[in-house]
């Protein structure tokens, strides 16, 4: 019924193998939860141009690791990336070199009238196809607070990236904080790993043309999400946290956080839940509560929920208790 109506799906763009896993266990998780709707996943088009002979884009993804995409049950759709045309002296990490392609998203108008992307390191704990049942006024996008606390004082972050600039400082703390975002006048900046969005070929083309023209491409540490939010200023609706729960929320804003109001968990930052895999689980978290590390023990639980849905295995979010 979808796919004649062309109406909605759910998409992430896959442009190196070191993220085919998360993606599997995103695939994995939204068939948990029994979406209604299609994951569609961007890749590099490596067919050959014919004006050099040579594949459109290289890629260390291969034909089998697509193939594995396919029998999760996720639609392919081979893409060329986008770059700014002033190239960038450095990024903070290698991958946000392709986070730019993320604006695809917006040249999907003859396929589909409503997306939710969604990066690729996340979780889907509960059912969000309501999300594309949202009423969004013309050239708006809808997306979560980021948190601009800086937990891990990361030292190329931005120097105003402190608890006290942080609209979850300030936002509302459990329950009321499941379903009401922080007032937009505290913080107007959005995390880009979800988006819901109004595909356009208009707006892809006006947001193409503020990235090649843009006066500062090394002001923005935080490529596609500095470049939306500047954007978008103004015309975006805040979601709760819940609906892009950063990993790192759970103990900078414990007072927020609440597990059985989770929908959606986003396993930012370098230290991906894939990269060590969790086998003896009631061990290995024994071994971290002796630790009394609070971040480590939270990064430990939320990791347990990534691998329990990667094995299959049916769980509970009170199965850990410290």
């Amino acid at each position: 019924m979808y796919e004649i109506r062309k109406r909605l799906s759910i998409k992430r763009g896959l442009t190196e193998s070191s993220y085919l896993k998360g993606l599997q266990g995103l695939a994995r998780s939204l068939k948990r939860v029994q979406t209604a709707y299609p994951l569609m996943v961007f890749h590099p088009d490596t067919s050959i141009d014919p004006s050099t002979g040579q594949p459109k884009e290289k890629t260390s993804l291969t034909a089998e690791d697509l193939k594995l995409m396919s029998i999760e049950g996720c639609k392919l759709k081979a893409i060329e990336r986008i770059h700014p045309s002033n190239k960038r002296k450095e990024y903070l990490w290698g991958y946000y070199k392709d986070t730019w392609t993320k604006l695809r998203v917006w040249d999907l108008e003859e396929e589909y009238d409503k997306v939710v992307f969604l990066d690729a390191d996340m979780l889907i704990m509960k059912n969000i196809d309501h999300l594309m049942e949202m009423n969004l006024p013309k050239d708006f996008l809808s997306a979560a607070n980021a948190c601009t606390c800086n937990p891990r004082k990361k030292p190329d972050y931005p120097k105003d990236w402190i608890p006290s600039s942080c609209a979850y400082t300030k936002g509302p703390i459990k329950p009321e904080s499941e379903n009401t975002p922080p007032s937009l006048e505290l913080k107007g900046y959005f995390n880009s790993g979800l988006l819901v969005l109004t595909p356009s070929k208009q707006m892809f083309e006006d947001l193409l043309n503020y990235l090649q023209n843009h006066p500062n491409i090394n002001s923005l540490n935080f490529p596609d999400q500095d470049l939306l939010n500047e954007f978008f200023k103004g015309k975006w609706i805040p979601l709760s946290y819940t609906y892009n729960a950063l990993k790192t929320l759970r103990t900078c804003h414990a007072s927020m956080w609440d597990d059985k109001a989770i929908r959606n968990v986003h396993y930012i930052m370098a230290d991906k839940p894939w990269i060590k895999e969790t086998i003896n689980f009631e061990q290995e978290f024994q071994d971290v509560k002796e630790t009394n590390d609070k971040e480590a023990i939270s990064l430990f639980i939320l990791n347990s929920w990534w691998w329990k849905v990667w094995k299959g295995i049916k769980f509970s979010v009170d199965d850990y208790s410290v």
